[in-house]
Order: structure tokens, then C-alpha cells, then sequence
């Protein structure tokens, strides 16, 4: 007997894999309007509203100063001396001089921008097809034969012995 096994048919194709690429190019926007704000270099709409509330506070504290010392001359008939006091408080005004660092804001920075990536891998094809084993079978053969064949043979001597 004999038997033959020939190789089997493979085929293997590999697609390319699919990327898809999503992106938006980065964007860096810095804002650093508070900090120069803090420096006094501020947008003339700012800096307008800024003048006028302080202008008001000065003009309301005046305001209220000038009707303290015409209180205070108007009660000179009660004693002391109210016109040098004033000129007095006037002159001993001292300032106050302060280090300070700027600015104390941070800029806003904003970043925008993405990238993704995906990626569509495709499965390997893959045919196969195996071939039957080869089998060559050569049945036995029993010969069969007598090359001599079984006899007896029987003779009769009439003799004594």
C-alpha cells in the first residue's frame, strides 16, 4: 500500500487597512486685556467708566469735606481757631507710597483644536483548499498450491516374521 499526501492550495490576501484622519488645525488665542487693565492701559470705553465713578467718589468726598469745614466756621463763635487747623491738615497731608508687583492676573489662554484618527483594519481573506490523500492500494493475493499431494500407500506382504 501506498499513500501520497499532496500539499493543499493556500491563498492568503491581506486589504490595506483604512485610516480616516479628523482635524481641526490648533487654534491658541492668549487674552491679556486684565492684565494690561492692571498696568492702566485699558480700552477707552474702560477707561472712561473708570475716570467717572472715581471722579464721583473725589467729588462726593469734596463734597462732603467742604461741609465739614463750613460746619466747623460756622461754630467759630464757640471758640478755637478754625481756619489754621484747616490750612494746617492741609499741609501735614502725607502720601503713602506702596511697591506693588503687576500684574496679578494671569491671560486667559484658550486652545482649541483636535485630531483623531481611525483606523478600519479589514480582516485577512483566506482560502484553503486541502487535496484528498493519494492511496494506492494493491490488494494481497494469496496463491494457493499443493506441491505434493497426500498419499498413503498400503501393501499387503504376506510374510512372517
Amino acid at each position: 500500500m501506498e499513500i501520497q499526501q499532496p500539499r493543499g492550495q493556500q491563498s492568503i490576501e491581506q486589504p490595506r487597512p483604512e485610516m480616516k484622519i479628523d482635524r481641526e488645525l490648533p487654534k491658541v488665542i492668549i487674552d491679556q486685556y486684565q492684565c494690561f487693565a492692571e498696568m492702566g492701559l485699558k480700552n477707552p470705553t474702560d477707561l472712561a467708566k473708570e475716570i467717572s465713578n472715581w471722579s464721583r467718589k473725589k467729588w462726593l468726598e469734596g463734597l462732603a469735606r467742604r461741609r465739614e469745614e463750613g460746619d466747623r466756621m460756622a461754630r467759630i463763635e464757640k471758640g478755637g481757631n478754625p481756619i489754621p487747623e484747616m490750612a494746617r491738615e492741609k499741609l501735614n497731608h502725607q502720601y503713602q507710597f506702596n511697591v506693588d508687583f503687576i500684574p496679578k492676573s494671569r491671560p486667559k489662554i484658550e486652545v482649541t483644536g483636535h485630531l483623531n484618527i481611525e483606523w478600519d483594519i479589514k480582516k485577512p481573506i483566506i482560502n484553503y483548499k486541502p487535496n484528498k490523500p493519494i492511496v494506492d492500494y494493491t490488494p494481497g493475493y494469496v496463491d494457493i498450491y499443493v506441491e505434493q499431494w497426500p498419499d498413503i500407500e498400503i501393501r499387503y506382504v504376506d510374510e512372517r516374521i
